[in-house]
C-alpha cells in the first residue's frame, strides 16, 4: 500500500470540519395581504374590489438551530438518520383568504473556501410523514467554477479564508410549493459531508461555515 493510499483508507469516519448553523431567521412571515380584483366593462361598481388576507406561520421562529463543532462523514444511505437537521412547519391559517406560495433559502451564509465541494451537501424534504405529498430538494456547495477545492489549504486567516454574505435558494417559486388556506406543511432541512470510499477528503478538515434559513410567503389567488 502506497503512502497516499494509507492516507486514504485510514480516514476516520471524522472529518473536524467546523459545521455551524448558528441562527436561524424568519423572513415576512403572518403577513395581511391585500389586493384588489376588479371586473372590467359596464355596471362595475367599486364594491367589486376584494381584499384579501394572508396569515402564513411557522414553528420556524423557535426551531432549534445546529450547532456542531464535529461532523461525520456519512454515507448516502445513512442521511436520514445521521445528517444534522432542522425541523419546522409552514401553516397558512384558517382565517386567510388565499392561498401562499413560499420559497426556503440560506442567506447571509459564509463558508471557507475548502468547503466549496460537492461532498458538502444539503437536503430539504417537505412532509416526510406523508408519502403521496413529499418532495425532496437536493443540492451541494460547490462553487460555480465545478471544481472540487482538493488543494485548498487554509492560511489561518478568516479574511482570507472564508466567503461570506452568500444566498442561495433551496426552494424557489418555480418548484410550486402552495398551501391551501389551513394546510400546514412539515420541513425537514438536512445538512451533512458526504463519506466518498477511495477519495483523500483531508481537504474538508476545519473548514467553517455559518448561515441562516429564510423562509418567505406570498399569496396566490
Amino acid at each position: 500500500m502506497t503512502k497516499k493510499e494509507k492516507v486514504i483508507s485510514g480516514k476516520k469516519l471524522v472529518v473536524s470540519a467546523v459545521i455551524l448553523v448558528v441562527s436561524i431567521i424568519i423572513i415576512a412571515f403572518s403577513l395581511s395581504y391585500a389586493y384588489f380584483s376588479v371586473g372590467f366593462g359596464s355596471g362595475v361598481d367599486a364594491q367589486d374590489n376584494k381584499t384579501a388576507i394572508m396569515n402564513v406561520t411557522s414553528s420556524l421562529t423557535s426551531a432549534a438551530a445546529i450547532n456542531e463543532v464535529k461532523m461525520e462523514l456519512i454515507n448516502n444511505d445513512e442521511v436520514s438518520s445521521k445528517a444534522k437537521t432542522v425541523t419546522f412547519d409552514v401553516t397558512n391559517g384558517g382565517d386567510s383568504t388565499v392561498k401562499a406560495k413560499y420559497i426556503v433559502k440560506l442567506i447571509n451564509y459564509s463558508l471557507t473556501k475548502n468547503l466549496f465541494s460537492s461532498y458538502f451537501k444539503w437536503r430539504l424534504v417537505v412532509n416526510p410523514e406523508v408519502p403521496e405529498k413529499t418532495k425532496t430538494f437536493d443540492g451541494n456547495f460547490l462553487g460555480e467554477d465545478g471544481v472540487e477545492p482538493s488543494s485548498v489549504v487554509l492560511t489561518g486567516d478568516p479574511s482570507q479564508d472564508k466567503i461570506s454574505n452568500l444566498t442561495k435558494v433551496l426552494v424557489s417559486e418555480n418548484d410550486n410549493l402552495v398551501l391551501e388556506i389551513g394546510q400546514t406543511d412539515s420541513i425537514v432541512f438536512y445538512i451533512w459531508l458526504e463519506n466518498a470510499p477511495n477519495v483523500d477528503q483531508n481537504y474538508l478538515t476545519n473548514g467553517q461555515f455559518t448561515g441562516h434559513l429564510s423562509l418567505e410567503a406570498s399569496p396566490v389567488k
